[in-house]
């Protein structure tokens, strides 16, 4: 009975190392070697998102409104 508890005891306890070890050795490592990956990707704020699609559908609109009746203008770039 004592070596049958002693083995459950031991195989729990290296299980539940191997586990914490496999969710946690690859986050030290990134911390450890590579700090210059350790950095949040920038997120896009909602401002910014309804700001360039407005200013999308403005240049789009623009140059609809540009070419009536069938008319191609050439103008040079000004951005």
């Amino acid at each position: 009975m004592f070596i049958q508890t002693t083995t459950l005891t031991v195989s729990m306890s290296l299980s539940a190392s191997v586990s914490l070890g496999m969710l946690y050795i690859p986050k030290v490592y990134v911390i450890i070697f590579h700090p210059e990956q350790n950095v949040q990707k920038r997120k896009r704020s909602f401002k910014a998102v309804v700001q360039a699609a407005t200013m999308s559908s403005r240049l789009s609109q623009k140059s609809i409104n540009d070419k009536q009746n069938g008319e191609t203008k050439i103008e040079p770039d000004r951005t």
